[in-house]
């Protein structure tokens, strides 16, 4: 790992922080609560297996990240790291984010991180199935049955029976999660379908969970929030 040659901790830290991919593993770990080496790296879909691996023994012995018994777990200095990384998010939410230009955003990913932040307490006592129908995503990544509140995310039908569908495009779905775009527009637009059990799709609004983190950040005027 290259150094900057200077005492400065944050030069320092930087040798450590900085490693292409090191950013978004301590995402995983810190922000989504991803464990297990299949879970960080369907967050960071498009890192090699063995850059993942080359970069958790890295974290590893910068005492940021411990495995134990299959997990990977971030020690005292790692989860004092969780709120760091998280406003440098909100920070390039309100400053730098670009917007969604992509055609087809990768759904897989959008839906990996869905699972997280719905409010499960919000819906009914037992077990829901909400069907995702992305409209015009490629055969592979066009249905998803996440399964409640397991958040047990399927490519295929589980077999349970759906108790609501949502259907709608990959980037329309992806900019109001991101709190790009009203869910309420998008509703009433019809961007965003939904079909089933008449008590989820008049509660969808509050148990389907925006993110946590982006969806509210207030943008300055000079740098207003990026319509869809």
């Amino acid at each position: 790992m290259p150094g900057y040659g200077q005492f400065c901790p944050i030069a320092q830290a930087a040798e450590v922080l900085t490693e292409r991919w090191t950013p978004l593993v301590i995402r995983e770990l810190a922000l989504t609560g991803s464990c297990r080496f299949n879970d960080i790296q369907r967050g960071v879909p498009l890192m090699s297996s063995s850059l993942l691996s080359k970069r958790l023994r890295q974290l590893e012995r910068a005492g940021i990240v411990e495995h134990r018994q299959r997990e990977y777990h971030l020690t005292p200095a790692g989860q004092e790291l969780g709120p760091v990384i998280a406003q440098i998010g909100i920070w390039s939410e309100r400053w730098l984010r670009r917007p969604i230009f992509e055609e087809t955003p990768d759904t897989g990913l959008l839906m990996w991180w869905i699972r997280t932040t719905v409010k499960c307490d919000l819906l009914p006592a037992g077990r829901t199935v909400v069907h995702f129908n992305f409209l015009g995503a490629p055969e592979k990544l066009r249905y998803f049955w996440l399964v409640l509140p397991e958040a047990d995310l399927c490519l295929s039908d589980p077999g349970f029976g759906v108790d609501i569908t949502v259907r709608s495009d990959p980037k329309t779905l992806t900019a109001v999660w991101v709190g790009d775009l009203g869910l309420a527009a998008a509703l009433g637009t019809h961007a965003v379908e939904l079909e089933g059990q008449r008590t989820l799709v008049r509660s969808f609004p509050r148990w389907f969970g925006l993110h946590p983190l982006f969806a509210t950040v207030d943008h300055p005027a000079s740098r207003p929030r990026l319509a869809a």
